[in-house]
């Protein structure tokens, strides 16, 4: 159970604080929903029941985030990251809110993206998409936890995955 102000990771919206825990203003609903406030869109809530199926967890710890960069500064001699992914895996990883899972995703595309640019050939779109998806919910995840910009954190990550 989460608490207002609580920082959760809800599928893959991505980080969003419990604003409060009540019944929504909607008509003929019932029961306790989380109120969630993405975290990078402030555009709307998201009610959740509080028993509801979409994965909802905690956001990472700092120590957390420092070891998923030091696993990201050793990246190119890590096999399990650098191992390959079938790409009907892709979308499994992004839905697990596994942060590691989402790091093996970001570098296996990364290095995808490495070997087309030297046949001098982009990146496929569905690639591009999984990629940008996978970085929007780490990174942004990662910059809630270590309470730092976003794009501090997408630069020096993308600089430690996309070593070829």
């Amino acid at each position: 159970m989460f608490e207002v102000d609580d920082k959760v990771v809800y599928g893959v919206v991505g980080v969003c604080t419990v604003s409060a825990i009540d019944t929504p203003p909607i008509k003929g609903v019932t029961g306790d929903y989380y109120f969630l406030q993405p975290f990078f869109d402030n555009r709307g809530l998201i009610y959740s029941p509080i028993d509801n199926k979409v994965p909802m967890r905690r956001i990472l710890s700092k120590d957390e985030c420092d070891n998923l960069r030091n696993k990201a500064k050793k990246c190119k001699n890590d096999k399990t990251l650098n191992e390959k992914l079938p790409s009907g895996k892709y979308d499994e990883c992004i839905k697990s809110q596994d942060a590691l899972k989402l790091l093996h995703l970001i570098r296996f595309l990364y290095n995808i993206k490495n070997e087309r640019a030297k046949e001098l050939r982009k990146m496929k779109s569905v690639d591009n998409r999984f990629l940008t998806t996978a970085r929007k919910l780490l990174y942004g995840e990662m910059a809630v936890a270590m309470e730092c910009d976003v794009s501090d954190i997408s630069a020096e990550m993308d600089q430690l995955l996309s070593i070829g």
